[in-house]
């Protein structure tokens, strides 16, 4: 049988493909008595990149709760930076290992009910045996991502899936970190929820704007829907996470890069250049400010040395880290001479004194460094509020005077309004980027836009926003996917963008709608 429906509106999607359940309402079970809510439970399985993820996941209405949540990273340090075949290695290593750790934290089965599905759990302790609820559907990232670390969590779960007859869901990585923050306020709400406790919706509610970046993705979303994510802005080389791993290695003092016992020089970064969290910072008043080359205090800088914004001279709804993230290993590598002494010296056969940064001076550049950056990311977000939001008439009128931003202008229907900034992916973790933001937003003119940002925990790669993905597309959307299906390493969070066959959440083979009982 087939559907000629699709799940969402957009550009046209997969025809999908309807088998008969591994029912849904037989494995919900409720919670107790005098509740109104039927509880799902999930496992989870991330391992796009470098760091092997479980979790066990449960919801109940509008609350959650995780049973298992833990990372295991891979170690790439001789390589200062992720290798995909030690990262795929270490998968087939940890996984295994990681998803018999989690089925010890399955809920205990207490109310005997023969619908609900069990499993016997030897304690390795004890050597005690148990009933625990089995998932009921299981979870993984299908992509995008490292094909050979995608390949090893999709044959985990789906051997799951076959073994104990549970539905498989193939998550989009990005829809997951997009939706952290409706996680992050499903666990802060009580579990189990009864009929005594006051109904609440999730937040952040549709339409929302989502700042997603992280070591391999720097974007700006707008999502209406659980599957409709608009890309308004895009990274055009490196990523923000990359620029600043790699601006790391050249500005943090040997001594302290040699001692991190992993690769997250980023976070390293942040917490050499901001020893306490005590920022003095104040946001640019208008577009022109922000563009201004930044010249480095004189002292401890010698006079005339300067950075320059990344896309100064441009409006252009892009991000763009290369060339700015040049200007700050250059000035690391060979401060306190220019290109023009390297040049002289070289055609003059003269030897230069040994380049050298004090610690002060490497302080104020991982500082600025960071500011320009965000700053960057800061503009493209008042750019599309100006066109999706406007505050002033002088927007309301001209907008930002982009045609390329135009076309946002019919993204919002029937009186929309966007009521909150998502923040997500690892660099969202850095505190000064989120003090940023919201000095920017106020300054500019949109401070009840509120910023979501989720706990540190959940904003680098992990298994738990995996099954809240798979949780919502799940109960929601009402899917599933067909074990046939295989990694995809592009896969456009965009319905409109990418290539044939990966474009948009549903825009790719293998979903299944199951059957209502």
């Amino acid at each position: 049988m087939r559907f000629s429906t699709t799940l969402s509106s957009g550009p046209p999607r997969y025809t999908l493909r309807t088998r008969q359940p591994l029912s849904f309402n037989r494995h919900c079970q409720y919670l107790s008595s005098g509740t109104h809510h039927k509880s799902l439970l999930t496992i989870a399985i991330e391992t796009s990149c470098d760091d092997t993820c479980v979790a066990i996941l449960e919801k109940a209405g509008p609350a959650a709760r995780l049973q298992f949540n833990k990372r295991i990273p891979s170690n790439h340090v001789e390589f200062k930076g992720i290798h995909p075949t030690i990262a795929s290695k270490s998968h087939e290593i940890q996984l295994a290992k990681l998803v018999n750790e989690a089925v010890q934290s399955l809920p205990e089965h207490t109310n005997h009910s023969p619908e609900v599905k069990t499993i016997s759990i030897r304690d390795p302790q004890t050597g005690k045996s148990t009933s625990r609820r089995l998932p009921d559907f299981v979870s993984v990232t299908r992509g995008p991502g490292f094909p050979r670390c995608l390949d090893v969590g999709l044959g985990v779960a789906k051997g799951l899936s076959v073994a104990w007859q549970v539905p498989f869901l193939g998550v989009h990585h990005m829809q997951g970190h997009a939706l952290t923050p409706r996680l992050d306020h499903a666990l802060q709400q009580p579990f189990p929820p009864s009929s005594s406790t006051p109904s609440s919706k999730l937040s952040p509610k549709f339409p929302f704007l989502t700042l997603l970046a992280s070591g391999g993705h720097t974007q700006l979303l707008l999502s209406t829907t659980l599957t409709t994510h608009t890309i308004l802005a895009t990274v055009t080389n490196i990523s923000l996470g990359d620029m600043l791993d790699k601006a790391a290695r050249e500005i943090l003092p040997p001594s302290l890069l040699s001692s991190l016992p992993n690769i997250t020089y980023a976070a390293a970064l942040e917490q050499f250049a901001f020893p306490s969290p005590s920022y003095k910072y104040t946001p640019p008043p208008n577009r022109h400010s922000e563009t201004l080359p930044s010249p480095l205090p004189s002292p401890p800088f010698e006079p005339g040395w300067f950075l320059t914004p990344p896309l100064s001279l441009s409006k252009e709804m892009t991000f763009n880290f290369s060339g700015f993230g040049g200007q700050v290993q250059e000035l690391a590598q060979f401060y306190p001479h220019t290109k023009l002494d390297r040049v002289r010296a070289e055609e003059s056969n003269q030897i230069l004194s040994p380049p050298s940064l004090t610690t002060e001076q490497r302080r104020i550049l991982a500082r600025e460094t960071m500011r320009l950056a965000f700053e960057h990311l800061a503009s493209r977000v008042v750019f599309a509020l100006r066109e999706l939001q406007p505050v002033s008439e002088a927007d309301k009128r001209h907008g930002t005077g982009r045609n390329d931003l135009k076309r946002l202008k019919g993204l919002l229907r029937g009186g929309q309004k966007i009521e909150t900034l998502v923040l997500s992916g690892g660099v969202a973790s850095n505190k000064f980027l989120r003090h940023v933001l919201r000095s920017v937003l106020d300054q500019r003119g949109w401070p009840d836009i509120k910023l979501a940002a989720p706990p540190v925990s959940l904003c680098t790669d992990n298994a738990a926003m995996i099954a809240w993905a798979g949780m919502e597309m799940f109960e929601t959307e009402g899917v599933e996917t067909d074990l046939g299906v295989r990694s995809i390493q592009r896969w456009s969070l965009d319905g409109s963008l990418g290539e044939e066959g990966t474009r948009g959440v549903m825009g790719v083979d293998g979903w299944l709608k199951r059957q209502k009982m």
